[in-house]
């Protein structure tokens, strides 16, 4: 971890030298001769971090597709005089800002990977180090991939650098050419790159089980909409899902953390627990180096914490609240609701506030999600006990001076609990809920607190149908807030289904009436993405405006 960062300054540096804002062209504008890097070791780690840092910059991973993945039946925007992410709230367009820079900081990344493989010499390194090499930029190029996919379906495919602006006229490719180039792109990295067990693997970066575990969601991917193909090089796609997710499973190099809650709280401290996480986007609080790399995970969607009189405190800004689904599928004995929803803020306006831990409940505008928490009271249990402390909070983030706006919080991409419930769901979708698929579930199950789902719901293990239910609401309550959820149902055909059962969530909710009735706005900026949603245009993204004009092959979609 550490050599990346310390390549992170120069990396950017890379990243600006070639990468354009205008198109996705651009010639090196200083003295480096990319014709004569990647000729050794630190050339090639500059211009991985380099890779790594786009993806975590805060148009992709560091901000924009997470806060794009809210407005499903998981979470909703904030507040109601605030626009700032249209796509959760389906008010975008092609000329939407965060659509563009999700788009081309995706292309160039892609364009960065594709650089890289056509200039790196073969010679210059052994041929297992080149392979791995290669294996690396093939993972990125096949996750931007998978991102590009999921977000906007059809999209150009392009696998070479791009020379000069004739480069950016490229029809879109169908989503069966896409999926085939990520499938042999992710075939290659899980073949070459090391496992975290190797002792020449630097945590942070892709390893082999990463690759089959991404391997597996893009085989669930081509298993649903919008292809929802039965059959790829004659197999089906769920069986091909299910044995990636059963080469990380018998590999030994994974399992679950035995707490959740300590598991979030490595992400939270730059911890890296590589049992669980398989592969996941680093952040540090990197501000001695000179070069930002924080991200916002835990502000815009963190536990709410308004402090107006002091500095260097935990700051949330929060811009997306938690749906009261969740607690209305959570068993009560679920450890995971009081980690991901604990209920609770700290407020302090003025320094007479004696009491600033105060207790929150579900619709309310402090009612907040606290996956990522930057702190807990002193007395997580306890709230009253916590005000009687000097202060009331723990700082749990890992750094003495807390920015207000980022955080160097860790985001996982592919966690072992993921791959578990990927498991059961291709194994269910083939053979029904089999002995091996209700084992891999109850895993997940037990580490959160609860009995076998045969004990606890007899009913969702004596059918398919049943027992996919189960899967769709356990996918919700382990991996909440984390960017899934919109992929799933998308993936599932579910997405309009459940943004009625948010709808139906909030209007029915107890405190919805009494919201109304005292003049709150509030009740009325949560159903912006219910009132706004159309099936018919919302299952996948516009093209941005500005790749329309530059790229003669690439038209909008219709009803955009």
């Amino acid at each position: 971890m550490k050599n990346i960062l310390k390549l992170s300054l120069i990396a950017s540096l890379f990243l600006i030298f070639n990468c354009s804002d205008e198109y996705l062209d651009l010639q090196p504008e200083t003295d480096w001769n990319i014709e004569n890097f990647y000729k050794n070791e630190t050339e090639v780690n500059i211009a991985l971090s380099g890779m790594y840092s786009m993806l975590a910059s805060n148009n992709l991973l560091g901000d924009n597709l997470i806060m794009m993945d809210s407005g499903t039946d998981e979470s909703y925007a904030a507040r109601a005089w605030i626009e700032d992410s249209p796509v959760n709230l389906y008010s975008h367009n092609g000329s939407t800002r965060d659509i563009e820079l999700a788009y081309r900081s995706l292309y160039n990344l892609i364009n960065l990977t594709n650089l890289f493989m056509e200039k790196l010499d073969p010679s210059t390194f052994e041929n297992t180090v080149y392979e791995s090499y290669v294996g690396e930029a093939k993972f990125l190029r096949g996750l931007s991939y998978y991102y590009l996919t999921i977000w906007w379906n059809e999209v150009p495919l392009r696998t070479t650098p791009v020379e000069d602006q004739n480069s950016n006229h490229v029809a879109p490719s169908s989503v069966e050419v896409i999926y085939d180039q990520i499938i042999s792109d992710l075939d290659h990295a899980s073949e070459s790159l090391p496992l975290v067990s190797d002792a020449n693997y630097e945590v942070g970066r892709a390893n082999a089980m990463a690759a089959h575990g991404l391997l597996a969601k893009i085989y669930l991917k081509m298993a649903g909409f919008p292809l929802n193909a039965s059959d790829y090089k004659g197999e089906n796609p769920y069986d091909k899902a299910a044995a990636h997710c059963k080469v990380i499973m018998d590999s030994g190099e994974h399992a679950l953390n035995p707490s959740y809650r300590d598991h979030f709280l490595n992400y939270i401290q730059n911890t890296f627990d590589t049992q669980e996480a398989i592969f996941e986007i680093m952040f540090h609080d990197n501000t001695d180096l000179g070069v930002v790399t924080q991200g916002s995970i835990g502000t815009k969607n963190g536990l709410a914490f308004n402090n107006y009189i002091e500095i260097n405190q935990p700051i949330a800004r929060y811009e997306v609240l938690p749906s009261p689904i969740l607690e209305s599928i959570s068993e009560p004995e679920d450890l995971r609701p009081s980690w991901n929803i604990p209920g609770y803020f700290y407020g302090r306006g003025n320094a007479n506030v004696t009491s600033p831990v105060k207790a929150s409940y579900s619709l309310a505008w402090n009612y907040t999600i606290g996956k990522f928490r930057r702190w807990e009271p002193v007395y997580p249990d306890d709230i009253a006990a916590s005000n009687n402390e000097d202060p009331a909070y723990v700082l749990l983030e890992d750094t003495n001076n807390p920015n207000r706006q980022t955080t160097g919080i860790n985001l996982p991409v592919i966690r072992y609990s993921d791959v578990l419930l990927m498991y059961a769901e291709a194994i269910n979708a083939t053979q029904g809920p089999t002995s091996e698929a209700v084992a891999a579930l109850d895993l997940v199950r037990n580490r959160a607190g609860l009995n076998n789902i045969a004990t606890a719901n007899p009913d969702a293990v004596t059918s398919q149908s049943n027992f996919f239910e189960e899967i769709i609401d356990e996918r919700f309550r382990e991996l909440c807030f984390e960017g899934h959820r919109k992929a799933d149902l998308i993936r599932w055909g579910l997405l309009p289904q459940k943004i009625e059962e948010l709808e139906l969530s909030i209007i029915y909710h107890p405190s919805y009436q009494t919201m109304i009735d005292n003049g709150s706005k509030a009740p009325a900026g949560y159903l912006r993405c219910v009132n706004n949603f159309n099936p018919a245009i919302h299952l996948s993204l516009p093209y941005p405006v500005q790749e329309v004009q530059i790229n003669n092959k690439l038209n909008q979609k219709e009803g955009w």
